[in-house]
């Protein structure tokens, strides 16, 4: 009896054993994967704050790289029409300079007319002096009609300086558009003096 009991005794303390093995080992087991899924989980979650910090990097430099592309556009823009306006100015100034020679040519034709007119008061003078007005006349007309011509080019070209220069969106006193719009302004009241000054 003894002996029977000493072997139920070492049976039940060997499955006890057995058994507490095996529960240690279940447990080991679901804590090693519990501490993967938390680390799985943390990588996940660093890995979304990565990509939506590199999404917003990305949306930065593309609206930095489209404000670089618009910037450029309108300064290719604005060299057109300062190109533009330089040549309409150089015209301007060749026409000007024509109007300033067929001035000085009216003004020698009326020196020796006038000289003519004191110095001699008979018909046949009065007669030539008549034609010779009358030539004057004509000549101040194409003067005048040339004039007014310079007018309207010059009223254009202030037009389309004013326009590129509102769209260039600086109000600095030093910038060559507002420079360029202050000549031509200039040009214009001194046109303007000059025809109202010459009007038949």
């Amino acid at each position: 009896l003894a002996a029977g009991t000493v072997a139920t005794a070492a049976a039940t303390t060997t499955a006890a054993a057995t058994a507490a093995s095996a529960n240690a080992g279940a447990a080991a087991s679901t804590l090693t994967y519990k501490q993967l899924e938390e680390q799985i989980n943390k990588w996940s979650l660093e890995l979304e704050q990565q990509e939506r910090l590199f999404l917003q990097q990305a949306q930065h430099v593309a609206a930095w790289d489209r404000s670089l592309v618009q910037n450029g556009e309108k300064i290719i823009e604005l060299n057109d029409s300062v190109d533009k306006v330089k040549a309409e100015q150089s015209a301007l100034e060749n026409e000007l300079d024509f109007i300033a020679s067929q001035q000085s040519e009216l003004d020698e034709m009326l020196k020796p007319l006038e000289e003519a007119v004191r110095s001699q008061g008979s018909s046949f003078y009065e007669h030539h002096a008549d034609i010779e007005r009358e030539k004057t006349y004509q000549l101040a007309e194409n003067v005048d009609s040339q004039l007014k011509r310079m007018m309207q080019d010059l009223t254009e070209v202030i037009h389309h300086v004013n326009q590129s220069n509102s769209s260039s969106q600086s109000s600095s006193s030093a910038n060559p558009m507002n420079q360029l719009a202050r000549v031509l302004n200039a040009h214009m009241d001194s046109l303007q003096w000059v025809d109202d000054n010459t009007s038949i």
